[in-house]
């Protein structure tokens, strides 16, 4: 989130989400580095958050806050926008940090494996588009617009798609980018079929 060789002092926020229906605790982990996977970074530290309200995956909304201070203090802090519960830490310049030399083979490293991180990115952006559809069609069938609009039959056959679908990609998890891409559009048609069929397209 903080890039090398910002201007500090500085603060940085990102809002992230849940990855479970009515999870109550989101992991917030702290990393040097510039690589794409956190495998191959520094972790600083971590904590958690807790008494998140409960609600279907994808909606709380969870604002991690980065504040680096003029003598390089980093403050991490969390804060879950609907209930307000909040939780932080403190990384200093001494915990856990990184030496000069170690910066240096960290930014070689990072340089050298550019091109098999940027697959690597992208793989995994394949992979959440894939599992972001799977469980907002969840969401939109049981609790949402779609919910009194199909009836049983089709409700079950976008619901049964989406379980197998889901299960793919947990036994798939290193799947490459082409095939999450492909699973995306199998799903896509056969809801898409489902929602014209008794929608007229998309009510959203």
């Amino acid at each position: 989130m903080v890039k090398r060789n910002t201007t500090i002092p500085t603060q940085h926020t990102r809002t992230f989400t849940t990855y479970n229906d009515n999870q109550s605790n989101f992991e917030v982990k702290i990393y040097e580095g510039e690589r794409s996977m956190t495998s191959d970074n520094n972790l600083l530290g971590s904590f958690e958050l807790s008494g998140i309200s409960p609600a279907p995956h994808g909606v709380p909304q969870i604002d991690v806050i980065f504040n680096i201070d003029a003598m390089g203090i980093l403050n991490v802090s969390a804060v879950d926008k609907s209930s307000r519960r909040e939780n932080k830490t403190t990384v200093t310049n001494d915990h856990a940090r990184l030496s000069q030399d170690e910066i240096g083979h960290m930014i070689r490293d990072a340089e050298r494996f550019r091109k098999e991180d940027e697959i690597q990115r992208n793989r995994i952006q394949a992979k959440n588009s894939l599992e972001s559809y799977c469980f907002d069609m969840k969401t939109k069938i049981n609790d949402g617009q779609l919910r009194d609009k199909i009836d049983a039959n089709n409700k079950k056959k976008i619901i049964n798609t989406i379980e197998y679908t889901l299960k793919w990609i947990e036994c798939n998890q290193f799947a490459e980018k082409e095939e999450f891409e492909q699973k995306l559009k199998e799903v896509e048609v056969i809801c898409l079929s489902v929602i014209t069929k008794f929608c007229g397209g998309m009510p959203w």
